[in-house]
C-alpha cells in the first residue's frame, strides 16, 4: 500500500517562497534566498518539494556558456484559485483568480437596493453556483473590496460618501456566513494593488495610484506592497484640500479634489456653463435635457475637439495635476498610474494632469516621475481584493495536498 507523505511547511519556509514569487515575479535561488533571508539549503530543499507539488517550476533565463543552466523560479498558474469582489452602486463584480494573477472566471451580479442587507445576500447567495461552475475548488479565502473608508484591521466599512453606509461590519459577517477568512480592502487601493503587480505598474517598485470616477481615491505601494495605515485610509487623496473656496464636500469639507476634478465636478461645470448660454456640441447629446449630461458626454466631447468641453476638462484636470504634484514632493513615486472611467475616457485630462505635476512638483523629483493610464477595467477592483487577501492570510495549508 503506498504511503501518502505529508508536505509540511517547517517555519513558513515555503510559504515565504510563494508569497515572494506572488509579489514579485520568477527570480533565481540566490535572489529568493536575499528576498526571504532563508538559507540557500532551506531554498534548495523547499524550492524542490513545492516543483513535486506542481506548484512552482523553474525556467531557463539565459544561454549557458558551460556548466549548470541558469534557471529562474516560477509559480505554476492555475494551480489555486482564490475569490475576490468588488462593489460600487451599481452591484458586484465577483472574480477567480490564480497565484499569478490571471482570471479564472468572472461574474457581474447586481440587486435591487443598494442597502447593506441586500448586497450581503446577493452575493452570499451567488457564490455557490459560482463555484460549482469552476473547473477545481477556490481556497476557502475571500478579499472584498468597497468604496470608502475601510478598517481592514477590524473587517468594517466606516463610511462611504458613494454607497451612503455607515459601520457596515462585514468581515465577521461573512466569516460567520461562509466560515471563511475575509478581508475588506479600499476599492482604490485594491485596484491599485492589481495595477502595481499585473498591469500598468508592473515594471514599478514604489508607485502611486490613483482612481477618478464619482470620486477619487489613491493606494501607495512600496516595495509593491500596500501602505495602509493606522486604520486603512492611507490615500484618501480625494479628500485632501486644493483651494480655499471650493464647493461642500460630504465629508463636511470644502475645497476637497473630488468636489473640483471627479466625475460629478464635471458634469456640474458643464451644466452650469450650458445654462448660462455657453455654445457646445454637448448640447446634442443630451437631447436639451442637461440632467442627462454625464462626465462621459464632455470627456467625449473634448476628446473630439470641442472648446467649452476641453475648457472643463483642463480645469477638473489642473486641480489633480496640483495634488499629483504634492504627491511626489512627499512620496518620490516611480510612477503614478491614473485609473477609473476619467483618465481611461480622456487623454486630454491625463495630458494636463501630467503637464500640471510637472509644473509643480519639484524637477529633480518629477524628472523621472513616470504618468501611466491603468490597464484594469471593472476587474481590477475584484483582483486587488483577492491579492489583498492573500498578502494577509496565504499560508502553505491552503495549498499543500
Amino acid at each position: 500500500m503506498e504511503t501518502i507523505r505529508k508536505v509540511v511547511d517547517q517555519k513558513g519556509s515555503k510559504s515565504a517562497i510563494i508569497q515572494t514569487l506572488r509579489l514579485y515575479g520568477s527570480m533565481s535561488r540566490i535572489e529568493l534566498a536575499q528576498r526571504t533571508e532563508l538559507s540557500r539549503a532551506t531554498i534548495s530543499m523547499s524550492i524542490q518539494e513545492l516543483i513535486e507539488l506542481g506548484i512552482a517550476h523553474e525556467t531557463e533565463i539565459r544561454q549557458s556558456t558551460g556548466g549548470r543552466r541558469p534557471t529562474d523560479v516560477e509559480l505554476m498558474p492555475h494551480t489555486h484559485l482564490v475569490l475576490g469582489a468588488d462593489l460600487n452602486q451599481h452591484g458586484w463584480m465577483l472574480g477567480a483568480f490564480d497565484l499569478l494573477g490571471n482570471t479564472v472566471d468572472s461574474r457581474p451580479i447586481t440587486f435591487s437596493q443598494l442597502t447593506p442587507e441586500d448586497a450581503f445576500c446577493a452575493l452570499v447567495d451567488e457564490l455557490p453556483e459560482f463555484i460549482s461552475n469552476l473547473d477545481k475548488s477556490p481556497m476557502p479565502l475571500l478579499g472584498i473590496s468597497l468604496p470608502g473608508i475601510v478598517d481592514s484591521n477590524q473587517g468594517v466599512l466606516r463610511s462611504s460618501a458613494v454607497l451612503g453606509w455607515q459601520q457596515v461590519e462585514w468581515g465577521a459577517l461573512f466569516e460567520r456566513e461562509l466560515g471563511w477568512p475575509t478581508t475588506l480592502v479600499n476599492r482604490s487601493r485594491a485596484r491599485g494593488l492589481s495595477e502595481c503587480r499585473y498591469g500598468s505598474g508592473k515594471e514599478h517598485r514604489h508607485m502611486i495610484y490613483i482612481g477618478i470616477d464619482a470620486g477619487i481615491g489613491a493606494g501607495i505601494y512600496v516595495d509593491r506592497e500596500l501602505i495602509h495605515g493606522a486604520i486603512g485610509g492611507a490615500g484618501e487623496i480625494g479628500h485632501t484640500t486644493v483651494t480655499d473656496d471650493g464647493p461642500l464636500c460630504p465629508c463636511g469639507n470644502t475645497g476637497c479634489l473630488q468636489t473640483l476634478s471627479a466625475a460629478q465636478a464635471i458634469e456640474l461645470e458643464a451644466r452650469r456653463l450650458l445654462r448660462s448660454g455657453a455654445a457646445s456640441s454637448m448640447q446634442q447629446q443630451t437631447a436639451l435635457d442637461l440632467q442627462l449630461l454625464r462626465a462621459e458626454h464632455v470627456c467625449a466631447a473634448a476628446e473630439r475637439g470641442d472648446e467649452l468641453a476641453a475648457q472643463i476638462i483642463e480645469k477638473a484636470a489642473a486641480y489633480l495635476g496640483t495634488a499629483m504634484a504634492n504627491l511626489v514632493n512627499l512620496l518620490n513615486p516611480e510612477a503614478i498610474i491614473l485609473g477609473g472611467s476619467i483618465p481611461k475616457e480622456s487623454s486630454l485630462y491625463v495630458r494636463t494632469a501630467e503637464k500640471v505635476m510637472r509644473q509643480r512638483a519639484m524637477s529633480t523629483l518629477s524628472w523621472d516621475t513616470e504618468v501611466k493610464v491603468g490597464q484594469f477595467k471593472e476587474i481590477g477592483g475584484a483582483l486587488g481584493a483577492a491579492n489583498f487577501m492573500l498578502d494577509k492570510h496565504l499560508s502553505f495549508s491552503y495549498l499543500a495536498p
